[in-house]
């Protein structure tokens, strides 16, 4: 079994994963925001607003935006941190690889640490900062919140690689 290639799978896999929520994350605020505005423009137009039905279905679409993105956003850093969970059980490191993966999630949450204030300030922008309070679960997890997932994820995933290494090997 090829131990370096495992773990040359596992790393870019956890900073994928955070990158991917971040770009979600700095996209969906403003991309709301501007929904908004063309779904109030669409709401005054004659051609679109002129039944109470297109209004209707425009105010439905307008409240779903917002909340289908913030979901969004949380369910791919989940997916992100049990596929990291689930890459741990089923690969296999020497044990002295796991030093270096234990310097690579210290540099990890310092970058997402640096992400998640990328993030702050889209969020607190001033035309973006009512759209931005309306994403809870984005400002949860991609606050100053997200080096700390990222930092419990990271040991929790360097516990289950070392609970592997009492002669038992992956079960793959």
């Amino acid at each position: 079994m090829i131990k370096k290639a495992q773990i040359a799978a596992f790393l870019p896999y956890i900073f994928l994963g955070a990158v991917i929520a971040l770009i979600f994350a700095l996209v969906a605020v403003p991309v709301a925001y501007m929904s908004d505005e063309i779904m109030d423009e669409l709401k005054e137009d004659d051609n679109f607003g002129s039944s109470n039905l297109t209004v209707d279905r425009i105010n439905q679409v307008q409240a779903l935006t917002t909340t289908a993105f913030d979901q969004l956003i949380f369910i791919i850093l989940i997916a992100f941190v049990l596929g990291s969970l689930v890459l741990a059980i089923f690969t296999d490191f020497h044990p002295v690889v796991i030093v270096i993966l234990i310097l690579a999630i210290v540099m990890l949450i310092i970058v997402t640490g640096l992400m998640a204030n990328a993030y702050d300030e889209v969020a607190n922008t001033d035309i973006l900062k009512a759209k931005a309070d309306e994403f809870t679960l984005t400002n949860a997890i991609m606050g100053e919140q997200l080096p700390v997932i990222i930092g419990i994820v990271g040991v929790i995933a360097i516990i289950i690689i070392l609970a592997k290494r009492g002669g038992v090997t992956a079960p793959v």
